[in-house]
């Protein structure tokens, strides 16, 4: 008799716990349905956010490079303006010389006057010649007054046809600088347009990235209700099961309540699997905000050392030394620094060394958004999974994980 009362408490604990790890098992699969959810969310959000960067960081790089063109449109009027100035003096000068010419012949004809005495004929070259004394001194007057006349002519010519010249080329040099005005107009006005476009373009990307956020927010909830879920499922279970028997079955009661405390177990390791998989989702899906303040241990030399020196300083539109840097000025100052000549634009810098896909990087590496040729943003890979580089306007030089704003492709110089 003692023996069947047992069996039929272990049957009555064993049923009831049962019931309560069924109930705790239909609970588990709704939440897990609400974190697969949300996991699908995020990883949408994610893509988003990354075109998005890609955006901003393409509108970044065409302001850049609007703002270098400015710069040399301005060094350009400056060189033309100059070179009006010097026209202005030479043209000056000319006009001197064509007032000294004048001079020299009005001299000319007094000393003439002088020598022919009075005017018969009313031209003082006439009258100088026929005033000769002799057939020979009527020659060498001829000859005198001939080549007076036509080094004087000769000289006014010339003295003409340089002030003319000059004012022609005066003219070219301000129609030069015409134009570059005009260029730089259409530059400044692209660059205005261009900066509304990627402020924009930054605003949806930082609302992409808070969306991310709260979406990884509620994931990390959702996962933490999960596994209280599971434990309370199991204590109940348990205690279930040991109300189910009295004092003389406790052992078999025991045995119930570990039996299916061993199960619960098992479903609660499943759910630590799922959000350990999941944290390191979230943990690689961080966008713009998955950066580290603190210096990576990396490895590559002195690129990346003397990238390194310059975290903090702010990014500048074509900017190109350490009072403020693009993205494809920072990688040009540090190359430059370690002994490395590199041109000015990422576009140009994609095409230099040899290509290397993302999964084969090394410290050291050039990392690229775009294509060969056609990139818009550079940085500097230091290993670990991470990058160093001038991101946009608004920030500063700092470190940012490939998993939150992944590269097109690497270059090794």
């Amino acid at each position: 008799m003692k023996k069947s009362i047992t069996i039929a408490t272990i049957a009555a604990a064993f049923l009831l716990a049962t019931t309560a790890f069924g109930e705790a098992s239909n609970v588990h699969a709704a939440d897990s349905a609400d974190i697969t959810a949300k996991k699908s969310s995020n990883a949408k959000l994610l893509a988003e956010l990354q075109s998005a960067q890609s955006k901003v960081a393409s509108l970044d790089n065409q302001v850049a490079n609007k703002t270098v063109a400015i710069k040399d449109a301005n060094n350009k009027i400056t060189d033309t303006t100059n070179a009006i100035k010097s026209y202005d003096t030479k043209i000056a000068t000319a006009q001197k010389e064509v007032a000294a010419r004048k001079a020299t012949m009005r001299a000319q004809l007094k000393s003439l006057q002088k020598e022919s005495g009075d005017t018969v004929t009313g031209n003082v070259y006439a009258d100088f010649i026929l005033n000769s004394d002799s057939i020979s001194d009527l020659i060498d007057r001829g000859l005198t007054v001939g080549k007076l006349s036509k080094a004087n002519a000769d000289a006014m010519n010339d003295v003409k046809n340089a002030e003319s010249n000059l004012a022609n080329l005066k003219q070219e040099q301000q129609n030069k600088k015409a134009t570059l005005e005009a260029t730089k107009d259409k530059l400044v006005a692209d660059q205005k347009n261009l900066t509304t476009l990627k402020d924009s373009a930054q605003k949806a990307a930082d609302s992409l990235n808070t969306e991310l956020k709260d979406n990884q927010s509620a994931l990390a909830s959702l996962e933490a209700d999960a596994a209280k879920s599971g434990a309370k499922a199991t204590a109940k279970a348990v205690a279930t099961a040991a109300k189910a028997s009295d004092s003389k079955d406790s052992k078999a009661t025991a045995t119930v309540a570990k039996t299916t405390s061993s199960s619960n177990s098992t479903s609660s390791d499943a759910t630590t699997d799922t959000k350990s998989s999941s944290s390191a989702s979230s943990s690689s899906s961080t966008s713009t905000a998955a950066t580290t303040s603190s210096t990576p241990s990396v490895s590559g030399g002195s690129l990346i050392s003397n990238a390194a020196r310059y975290l903090g300083t702010p990014y500048v539109w074509g900017g190109s030394s350490p009072a403020g840097f693009d993205c494809s000025g920072l990688v040009q100052y540090a190359a430059a620094e370690a002994g490395i000549s590199l041109p000015r634009t990422s576009q140009a810098q994609s095409t230099v060394g040899t290509y290397v896909s993302v999964s084969n990087l090394q410290a050291g590496d050039l990392v690229f958004w775009g294509g060969v040729g056609s990139a818009y943003h550079v940085g500097i890979y230091v290993g670990n999974g991470m990058f160093i580089h001038a991101p946009t306007e608004g920030q500063s030089v700092k470190y940012t994980s490939i998993s939150a704003f992944r590269p097109s492709f690497g270059r090794r110089i």
